[in-house]
C-alpha cells in the first residue's frame, strides 16, 4: 500500500498533481496518486481543450468515483487535488466497464453501475459541468431499478449526441442477457421511457454493447449475439441502427463466422465518417488454434462493404494475430489496422500494420508489414487514432514502456524522430483510455503500479511531441493602406480554442496587443521604410511561436517620385441598418475594383467586383446579401490594382 508519511511528502504529491502536461517520459503527468488504489481511468476532451479524467478510488477503503478536470495546459481546474467526488455509494468489490463522454456544451457525462439499490447492480448516470455542478442531481439519474438479485445491470456505455442528448446502453443479466438502451435529453429527461428499450434475441443473449454516431443524430450500436455456454459462446457481431425516436430500422451481421473468444468484450468500433462503422476483432473461425485479425465496415445503409464475415487483415498462417486497433481515414476511405503478432506458440511477440480500403482490399500486401519484429520482448497495442498526416498507434514495448508511432498511407513515418517514447517506467500499466481533440492532440491515461495503482496521463501532439502545445496564428497577411497605414489580418490558431491575446510585433518589437477575438488590426502613422510584422498568441502565461512574417514597404509621402493615391472611401449612412452606399475615388487608369467585407474577427463574409468609371464611384450594398447577420463592426476593403483602401462600418439590426 502507498503511505504518505509526512506533510512534506503530501505537499510534493499535491505539487506534482498541479503541474502542467509533462513533456518528460521519465515523469508522466500524475493525475491521482494517493493512499489506496486509483484505477480504471476514462478520458474525454471538451472542444475548448478541457480534459476530464474519471477513476475509481479506494482511498476511503471502498471504491468511490472521482472526476478530475484539466485545462488545455494540463492545470487542474478544480483546486482539490483529489478531484470531484462523484459517488460514494456502495460498489461491488470488483469492477466492470463504465464510460465517460463530453456533451457539446463541455459537460462530462459519466455512467457506471453500483449496488445502492437493495444490493443489486444498477446503472446510474451523472452530468457534471466545468464548474463542478451536478446537473442531473447529487445522486445522478438511475437508468435501471432492479431489486431482484436474479438480475444485474452491468458494463454501461454512453454517447453524447450533437443535439445535446445522451444515449446509454448496458447489459441486463438474468437467465439470458439482454441489452437495454435509453436516451436522455440534455436536462436529463428519459426520452425512451422510465425503463428504456430492451433488445433481446429469439435465442441466446445480447452482450457487450458499444455506441457511436450514425447519420445526423442517429446512432449505431455494436453488440454480440451469443449462443451456447457463457464461458465458450458461439459469438457473432451485429450492428444495429437506432434513431432519436427509439426505432431500430436495421440490424446486420458484421460477422457470423464464430471463433470469437468470450474475453473479447469491447472491440474497436469507430465511425467511418459517413454515418457507418468500422470494426476489428481477432478469432479462430477455423478452430485450428490459429487466431487471425479481421476487419469489417458497415455502411450507413446497413451493407457490409468488406464482404460476408469481414476481411482478413494479414495472410500469415505461420503466425497468430491479436488485439487489433483501428484508425479510420474517412476522406480517403481507408482503415489502418494495427495488431499484435506472435509466433505459432505465442512465445514471442511483435507488432504489425495493415491498410485496407473500404472494400477490404489489403493495400500493404497480403502479409502486414512489421512495426516491431517478433521477438522475446513484450509488445502490445494500446490505442490508435487518425490524423491528417496519417494514423497513430500507441503501444507497449519492452520493459512496460509506452510509445507512439505515426504511419502515412505510403507506409512512411511523418514524424521526424520516428517512434515517440511516451512513458519510460518499469511499473505495470493497465486499463488504457484516450481522448482525441479536434486539433489532433491526444491524451492517454492509464493506471500503473502493482498492489497500489496510480493514474498517470500524457498529452501527445500531432507533430510527435509531448506536453502542452501553444499554436501560433496562421496565414498572417499585410496590406498597405496609403499613405502611411498597414492592415494586418490573420487566422486563429484553432477553430476551437481562442487565445487570451494576440501580440503584434513590428521589426521585432512589440507594437500592439489586441484581444483574442480580434483577427484584423491597422497600424497607422508609419514613416517611410520597410517593416517586418509577425504575431504571437498568448495563452495565460504562455506564448506561441511567431506566425509567418510579412514585409511591407511604406513610401514617404514626401517622395516626389510617387504620386499620391487617395481613395477617400466613405459609407453612407454609418452606422447603418439597411441599404448603404460605399463610395471611393478610382485611381487614374484603373477599370476594376474588388470589395471584400470582413467581420471583426477578420473572417471574410463576401466579395464582389465592379467595373469603374473615371473619378468618384459608388456601390449600393445590402447587408443581407453581404452576409451581415449580427450587429457589430465590419470592415470594407477596396482593392484597385495595387492600391488598397479600408473603411470601418457599424451595422445595427
Amino acid at each position: 500500500m502507498k503511505h504518505i508519511l509526512m506533510i512534506f511528502a503530501a505537499c510534493l504529491v499535491a505539487t506534482a498533481l498541479f503541474a502542467e502536461w509533462s513533456a518528460d517520459p521519465n515523469n508522466p503527468t500524475l493525475i491521482a496518486s494517493f493512499a489506496g488504489e486509483q484505477v480504471m481511468p476514462k478520458v474525454a476532451i471538451a472542444p475548448n481543450g478541457n480534459t476530464y479524467i474519471c477513476r475509481f478510488d479506494t482511498q476511503s477503503g471502498a471504491y468511490q468515483v472521482f472526476l478530475n478536470l484539466l485545462d488545455m495546459h494540463g492545470n487542474h481546474i478544480w483546486t482539490d487535488p483529489l478531484g470531484l467526488l462523484i459517488s460514494s455509494h456502495d460498489q461491488m468489490t470488483w469492477l466492470t466497464e463504465y464510460d465517460l463522454d463530453v456533451d457539446p456544451d463541455g459537460n462530462a457525462v459519466i455512467v457506471f453501475q453500483d449496488i445502492r439499490n437493495a444490493g443489486v447492480n444498477n446503472v446510474v448516470a451523472y452530468k457534471i459541468s466545468p464548474a463542478g455542478e451536478f446537473l442531473w442531481g447529487a445522486d445522478g439519474i438511475a437508468l435501471s431499478n432492479d431489486t431482484n438479485m436474479d438480475y444485474g445491470n452491468m458494463s454501461p456505455v454512453c454517447f453524447c449526441s450533437a443535439d445535446g442528448s445522451s444515449y446509454f446502453a448496458w447489459q441486463r443479466m438474468g437467465t439470458n442477457t439482454t441489452i437495454v438502451i435509453n436516451r436522455l435529453s440534455a436536462a436529463g429527461q428519459k426520452l425512451w421511457g422510465e425503463n428504456g428499450i430492451t433488445l433481446s434475441p429469439a435465442e441466446g443473449s445480447y452482450t457487450w454493447p458499444q455506441i457511436i454516431q450514425g447519420v445526423g443524430n442517429d446512432i449505431l450500436l455494436k453488440l454480440y449475439h451469443d449462443t451456447g455456454p457463457y464461458w465458450s459462446p458461439t459469438r457473432h457481431i451485429w450492428v444495429v441502427k437506432g434513431t432519436p425516436e427509439g426505432t431500430f430500422p436495421w440490424t446486420v451481421a458484421a460477422t457470423e463466422a464464430g471463433g470469437i473468444t468470450a474475453w473479447q468484450q469491447l472491440i474497436p468500433f469507430a465511425s467511418d465518417g459517413a454515418g457507418g462503422a468500422v470494426l476489428a476483432w481477432y478469432e479462430d473461425r477455423d478452430q485450428n488454434m490459429d487466431n487471425d485479425v479481421y476487419c469489417q465496415r458497415i455502411a450507413a445503409d446497413g451493407s457490409a462493404s468488406m464482404g460476408m464475415n469481414g476481411s482478413l487483415v494479414s495472410v500469415s498462417p505461420q503466425n497468430q494475430q491479436y488485439y487489433p486497433q483501428v484508425a479510420v481515414d474517412a476522406a480517403n476511405q481507408q482503415v489502418y489496422v494495427f495488431y499484435r503478432e506472435t509466433d505459432a506458440n505465442q512465445n514471442n511477440a511483435g507488432l504489425a500494420r495493415q491498410l485496407l480500403d473500404f472494400s477490404g482490399n489489403r493495400m500493404w500486401g497480403d502479409t502486414g508489414p512489421a512495426i516491431i519484429n517478433i521477438g522475446p520482448a513484450n509488445a502490445n497495442t494500446v490505442e490508435a487514432y487518425h490524423l491528417p498526416q496519417g494514423a497513430v498507434l500507441l503501444y507497449e514495448y519492452g520493459s512496460l514502456n509506452l510509445y507512439a508511432s505515426c504511419w502515412d498511407s505510403a507506409g512512411g513515418n511523418p514524424w521526424t524522430q520516428g517512434s515517440l517514447l511516451i512513458a519510460n517506467s518499469t511499473e505495470s500499466k493497465y486499463h488504457f483510455d484516450h481522448g482525441l481533440h479536434a486539433d489532433n492532440w491526444c491524451v492517454l491515461a492509464w493506471e500503473q503500479g502493482s498492489s497500489a495503482m496510480d493514474i498517470a496521463a500524457m498529452r501527445i501532439n500531432s507533430n510527435g511531441s509531448l506536453g502542452a502545445q501553444y499554436l501560433p496564428p496562421r496565414n498572417l497577411l499585410a496590406e498597405l493602406q496609403p499613405p502611411d497605414a498597414v492592415v494586418l489580418s490573420w487566422q486563429p490558431p484553432s477553430p476551437y480554442i481562442v487565445p487570451d491575446q494576440y501580440y503584434i510585433y513590428m521589426n521585432n518589437e512589440l507594437a500592439q496587443a489586441v484581444d483574442g477575438g480580434i483577427l484584423i488590426h491597422t497600424l497607422s502613422g508609419l514613416g517611410g521604410g520597410t517593416y517586418e510584422f509577425y504575431v504571437k498568441a498568448r495563452y495565460g502565461d504562455h506564448y506561441s511561436d511567431p506566425s509567418n512574417a510579412v514585409m511591407v514597404t511604406v513610401v514617404s509621402v514626401d517622395d516626389p517620385t510617387v504620386p499620391a493615391v487617395e481613395m477617400a472611401p466613405r459609407l453612407v449612412p454609418n452606422p447603418f441598418s439597411a441599404s448603404l452606399r460605399l463610395s471611393f475615388d478610382a485611381p487614374k487608369g484603373e477599370t476594376l475594383a474588388r470589395v471584400c467585407i470582413y467581420n471583426a474577427r477578420g473572417q471574410k463574409l463576401s466579395e464582389l467586383q465592379r467595373n469603374l468609371d473615371p473619378g468618384r464611384n459608388g456601390i449600393r450594398l445590402d447587408p443581407a446579401s453581404l452576409g451581415l447577420s449580427d450587429s457589430g463592426v465590419y470592415f470594407f476593403r477596396i482593392q484597385i490594382g495595387k492600391n488598397t483602401g479600408l473603411i470601418k462600418g457599424l451595422f445595427i439590426r
